[in-house]
């Protein structure tokens, strides 16, 4: 019981001193000119990349598993180095979400692919944004949320405060969250679809979550469903997207769709595969830019029963 009292008790510490250190690191990074920011944010990537030893080899080891036939050790040592980077420059631009106005988010972001959004938003029974951990997530809501209503579907974080502090940096920029199985989430996002706008998801991480094994680089890899779901109970239109970094600075969204979704009387069927269609779409984009994408995620910690994954659907 004293064990249980003292773990408890060093929670609440470590969650304070979290607190106090992003409050502190906010408000410094706040005062500082945009580049200086985005290299001290590149800095404490690199930094991190050297004391966080577990997630530097579990990155490189993930990187080495997966692109193993195309890159050599030493390049796949680069991309995890930059993948840090990156991940340290993200941290900075979304602590300054709030700092930006619709002008400013407009310069630094180059939007493409427009025309299959608007494709998608046409057809009158909302949008479903599929997307993954590549680049700045959250600067892709802020750009799409300039265009339409949009709502994202978001985890539950272990600490209220940092928890609201998304929420609020989210807001600044017209994004409703939903926050994943709290009370209501489900409606306001059905209701959010039908009076058409967009929800966004992200499917690229391992999450205790309704889902299903499919293929990803090197192995199956469990993944949540509920983009599918939605998409074949709803009848909304699905795009798949991703923001780019391009220069240190600046960011290029891509987006591909409307997606063709199989629709049969076999529902559970056609959920696997609209997920193994999303995954594979994610996954071409990390090749591309392997260097944007989260190598350190214990993306394939849940292992599967035995037999193969569906195959991806041919186009």
């Amino acid at each position: 019981m004293a064990r249980t009292g003292l773990g408890k008790t060093f929670q609440r510490l470590l969650r304070f001193v979290l607190r106090l250190v992003l409050s502190v690191l906010r408000a410094f990074l706040r005062g500082l000119p945009w580049k200086i920011g985005l290299w001290m944010g590149a800095n404490l990537g690199a930094v991190s990349y050297v004391i966080l030893g577990r997630e530097r080899r579990r990155a490189i080891g993930h990187l080495q598993e997966a692109l193993g036939d195309e890159r050599s050790s030493s390049e796949c040592r680069k991309i995890a180095f930059r993948s840090f980077c990156n991940l340290g420059r993200t941290f900075y631009e979304v602590l300054s979400l709030d700092r930006l106005d619709r002008r400013e988010l407009n310069q630094r972001v180059r939007f493409e692919g427009e025309e299959a959004l608007n494709e998608a938003a046409s057809k009158g029974h909302g949008v479903i944004f599929v997307t993954g951990h590549v680049g700045n997530w959250e600067w892709l809501g802020a750009a799409v949320a300039m265009r339409y209503p949009l709502a994202v579907v978001a985890a539950p974080i272990y600490d209220p405060l940092v928890g609201e502090l998304m929420i609020r940096l989210r807001t600044a920029h017209g994004i409703e969250t939903l926050v994943r199985d709290s009370p209501g989430s489900m409606k306001r996002l059905i209701r959010k679809l039908r009076s058409g706008g967009i929800v966004g998801l992200l499917i690229d991480q391992d999450i205790k979550s309704d889902g299903t094994f499919v293929p990803f680089f090197h192995s199956d890899a469990y993944t949540p469903v509920g983009a599918a779901r939605l998409a074949y109970h709803t009848g909304a239109s699905v795009v798949v997207g991703f923001i780019l970094r391009e220069g240190g600075d600046h960011h290029r969204i891509v987006i591909h769709g409307p997606l063709d979704l199989d629709h049969t009387k076999d529902a559970e069927r056609d959920i696997r595969h609209a997920t193994a269609q999303f995954t594979k779409l994610i996954e071409d984009q990390i090749r591309k830019t392997p260097d944007q994408w989260i190598w350190m995620h214990r993306r394939w910690k849940t292992r599967p029963p035995s037999g193969p994954a569906p195959e991806v659907p041919s186009a």
